[in-house]
Parts: structure tokens; sequence; C-alpha cells
């Protein structure tokens, strides 16, 4: 672990979470299998599986996605990433993967869940050679992402960065401007750097997904699912590389997926002009 990064805020106590609401990120662990996830977590989690009874294996493939875009950087020698919607700390950690291929490799982890926040320090044990860093904030205010001091202490922004939003997009509706936080953030960046993004869709079981997203509304939780022309509208400046915005199974499969339509999302990794 290093020891050489500071993480602000202070960790907060377990009474400053709150158990009794779902958040979107316990939800996720509990349909990886996690353990850090409570009982208004797991009451969502089953009402949205009763739904979509396969959420745990679409889960399970949005890591996976997250995986393979890593490895395809980390081979096109991107070494830094900022990671936004971190999420609760599930092996294999992004840096793990990053810093296997290059051990070197930069991570700042950004989340605004407290949870999250109270595991940070597993994700700050990397490679020694390699530097990991958290900031808690939130994707709404990206500035406030920008102007952390561990971001600079962490990335050389004269390098091209990899902004990873897996995931995350979902939970903001269109008046929030997704679009505009991930340009903001881009605009940050030098070029060369890559944009990925996966989200989820209503394209492949409209009726289904309406069910699932009225389950987490209900909850109080916002879920928005988009086209595959929002989804790549949420790329626009960039260049998207082969195969573009395609289903998430079909992005550099180890294996040809059996049904590519089977997990309900998107994923696409775009590069900076």
């Amino acid at each position: 672990m290093r020891s050489d990064v500071r993480i602000e805020p202070m960790e907060p106590s377990m009474t400053e979470i709150n158990t009794d609401v779902p958040h979107s990120a316990r939800v996720y662990d509990y349909w990886l299998g996690g353990k850090d996830n409570y009982e208004a977590d797991r009451a969502l989690g089953d009402a949205m599986v009763a739904a979509i009874p396969t959420l745990p294996a679409m889960a399970r493939a949005n890591r996976a996605f997250m995986e393979r875009a890593v490895r395809h950087l980390a081979g096109e020698g991107i070494t830094q990433f900022l990671d936004i919607g971190t999420g609760i700390p599930t092996s294999p950690n992004l840096h793990e993967i990053a810093q296997s291929i290059e051990p070197a490799s930069r991570v700042v982890y950004v989340d605004n869940d407290p949870l999250v926040l109270a595991h940070a320090r597993a994700l700050l044990a990397g490679h020694p050679e390699g530097k990991t860093a958290y900031i808690h904030a939130d994707l709404t205010e990206p500035r406030s992402i920008l102007d952390h001091p561990s971001l600079a202490e962490t990335l050389d922004l004269d390098r091209p960065v990899a902004l990873m939003l897996v995931a995350i997009l979902m939970y903001f509706t269109d008046e929030q401007n997704p679009r505009a936080m991930v340009a903001e953030l881009m605009d940050a960046l030098p070029s060369g750097s890559r944009l990925v993004i996966s989200h989820p869709t209503a394209d492949f079981d409209p009726d289904s997904v309406a069910q699932a997203v009225e389950a987490a509304t209900s909850a109080g939780i916002t879920l928005v699912p988009r086209t595959r022309a929002q989804v790549e509208d949420l790329f626009a400046g960039h260049e998207i590389l082969d195969p573009g915005v395609v289903p998430l199974a079909a992005w550099r499969p180890v294996e040809p997926p059996a049904d590519p339509h089977a997990v309900y999302y998107y994923g696409g990794v775009a590069r900076k002009r």
C-alpha cells in the first residue's frame, strides 16, 4: 500500500452511511456477489432482477468490458487512467489490471459514495512503480475533480489519459446534461487521450428495462437507459475507435458472444484528436 497518498476528506464513520436507503454502488456490489450491501440494496436488486433476471450476469459483463478496455488501452501505451464512478472495490480493480501490464501505470479513482470512501485505501494498494489516488467528488461538478490536488499529483496532464465512465452516465438525466460533464473533463485532457463509456439501453428489451427503471425510480435512484445514437452522442467531438459503439459483449470480445444483445448495454472507446 502506498503511504504517500492522502485521502481527503477523512474516512466517514459508518453512521454517515444510510443503510436504510438503497445506493446504486451497493446494488451493483450485490449483483457481483459482494458483501458490502444492505437489506435495502438487496431488496432493490431483487426487484430489478425480477424484471431482468440476467442483471447479475450483465453486471459481470460490464466488469469484463472494463477489463478488456483497460488491457487494450495499456497495449496502446496508455498508462494513465481517470476512473469516475469507481464503485466498491472489486478485484481485479482497474489499477491491478493496468499495472499488471505496465507496473508504472497511474490511476485516479473518483466516487461520491461514503461507503466507497470507507474502502478507498484498498484502491491505493498498487504496484510500487505506479501510483494510485482516490478523490471523493461528484461528476456533476467536474471542476471539483479537475482542481483536486490529488489529480495533479498523480497524473501528468501533458500525456494522454484514459477517462473511464463505465456504467455511470445512466444516473444522470438529460436535463443534468451528462454530455457537458464528459466534454468538460475531456477538454482538460491532452490530445491522444481516450474516452471509455459503457451505458445501459432499452433497445434490446424495452418492456423489461422499463420495469427495472420503474423499480429503481420508486426507490429514489435515477436510471436513464439510452439508445445507441444517444450513447454515440456522448462521444461527440472524438474519434470513435473500431468496432464503434456496439453491444457491450461485442466490443473486442475474447470469444465471439453467442448473443451480443443478451447484455443490455452499449460500449465504446474514442480518441481525442
